[in-house]
């Protein structure tokens, strides 16, 4: 009896040892067959948001390029290359870009800046301030190539370029003709002027256009060179080139028109280009500038 016993004993540690090696060898790590198994998840993928864009993106893009630049911010422009923001030309004239003023001058939403470039020939300084638009990241910012101020050795001078809302305010004196002729460089104009301007396209192309002190073209408004202006009446004037521009002179009063020099950037379309004054405030400078056919 006790025989038996212990062979049926023997039996079944022998069938439980068959079973533990069977479940073994079918296992690549042994005895880790018989825990139970678990199916590994993975979180979904987390969009990541596209990286907003900066000035600074704006900066570095327009260091190394192609700006295009109009002397007196009113000449036939042409090209200059900067390789790290300075350049020399053909002509020894040497450049170098400034630094960018974030603002929203179209009210895209997207950042733009205003950006000055100055060009050093012997004696001579010449800065103009341009804006870039900024585009989407991973894309190239567009310049507009009308100038909004302008820096000149003996001549008018930008003291200051800020982001206003959609656009930029600009801190000018300009030296105003015959009245500053007897004035030193070192004492500078007297024509001091705060202008707030924005860019708009029209009929695809971006312009700069003046909000305040009144509406009027946003780019270089130089001197008139004959004092005596014209009065006229029902002078539909426009704050840029095209005929489907903003409407700037109220055509129901008189208004004295001023006839400027020539300004090939801006007249290539055979638009008149002219200085206006419709405004009887006590400021120094009354004059701005305008468009007709």
């Amino acid at each position: 009896m006790v025989t038996a016993n212990w062979g049926a004993r023997a039996a079944t540690a022998a069938l439980a040892t068959v079973m533990i090696v069977a479940l073994g060898a079918c296992a690549p790590n042994g005895t880790d067959a018989i825990r139970p198994s678990v199916t590994a998840t993975e979180d979904p993928p987390v969009e990541s948001e596209a990286p907003e864009l900066t000035v600074d993106d704006i900066a570095t893009a327009v260091a190394d390029g192609e700006w295009s630049y109009a002397l007196d911010g009113v000449q036939e422009p042409f090209l200059v290359t900067v390789v790290a923001g300075t350049a020399t030309d053909e002509h020894g004239r040497q450049f170098t870009v400034g630094d960018a003023v974030a603002g929203d001058a179209d009210g895209d939403g997207i950042i733009d800046a205003a950006i000055p470039i100055a060009m050093v020939d012997g004696n001579a300084f010449h800065e103009l301030w341009y804006i870039w638009l900024g585009r989407e990241p991973g894309t190239a910012p567009e310049q507009v190539i009308y100038p909004i101020a302008r820096s000149t050795r003996c001549g008018d001078v930008t003291r200051s370029v800020t982001a206003a809302g959609a656009g930029f305010t600009l801190d000018i004196v300009l030296r105003m003709p015959y009245t500053d002729d007897a004035r030193s460089c070192a004492d500078g104009g007297t024509g001091a002027l705060t202008r707030t301007v924005s860019v708009t396209s029209v009929d695809g192309t971006y312009y700069p256009v003046q909000s305040a002190p009144i509406a009027a073209w946003g780019g270089v408004c130089p001197p008139t060179t004959w004092l005596d202006g014209v009065e006229e009446l029902g002078i539909a004037g426009r704050a840029a080139p095209p005929a489907s521009a903003p409407v700037v002179i109220d055509t129901t009063r008189p208004v004295a028109l001023f006839a400027l020099g020539d300004a090939p950037l801006l007249t290539a379309s055979g638009v008149s280009f002219f200085g206006f004054i419709q405004d009887d405030a006590d400021v120094p400078v009354k004059m701005h500038c305008a468009f007709a056919d």
